[in-house]
This record gives structure tokens, sequence and C-alpha cells, in this order.
């Protein structure tokens, strides 16, 4: 039993967080039918670590720094990095010449 609960922990402290950005990348870095899907599966993700943020700080549990910055790196990265789209179109302002 304690062997689960170790291992429980260290996905949750680990794991998780490494899963957030791996969605976020996949989602910034996809093109085309893909990165709808991508971005509906980061979505899925942000609302998983949303919930187990909350759990986490609500506990006091120990990884609750390390949930809270995973949750604000995947947030503020959702709208800081460009996503692939933006680059492929012609008319777009950012590459007027």
């Amino acid at each position: 039993m304690a062997q689960f609960v170790f291992i429980t922990s260290a996905f949750s402290v680990l794991g998780l967080p490494l899963i957030a950005i791996a969605a976020l990348m996949l989602a910034k870095l996809t093109t085309g039918t893909a990165a709808r899907r991508a971005e509906r599966r980061f979505l899925a993700v942000l609302i998983v670590m949303s919930l187990v943020t909350a759990h986490t700080v609500m506990t006091q549990n120990a990884a609750w720094l390390i949930h809270t910055a995973t949750l604000s790196l995947m947030v503020v990265g959702s709208l800081w990095i460009p996503g692939q789209h933006a680059y492929n179109k012609s008319e777009d302002p950012f590459f007027a010449g």
C-alpha cells in the first residue's frame, strides 16, 4: 500500500506537470485538423490541472507550488506562445511588407 501512495504522489508531482507542458507544446506546434484535437486535449488537461491544483492548495500538500507554477505556465504560455496557424497566412499584419 505504501508503494501505491508513493507512485501516485510521484505522478502527481512530476507526471501531471510534464503531461500539461507536453499538451501545451502539442497544441502550439501542430497544424491542421491535428491542431483542433490538440487544442481540445489541452483544454481538458487545463481543466484537470486546475482541479488538481485546487485540491493540492486546499489540502496544503507539499506540491502546491509545482502545481500552481504549472497551471500559470499553461495559462500564460497559451496566450504568449504564438501558434503555427499565425505564420501560415500571408495576410497576417505581423508580416505585412
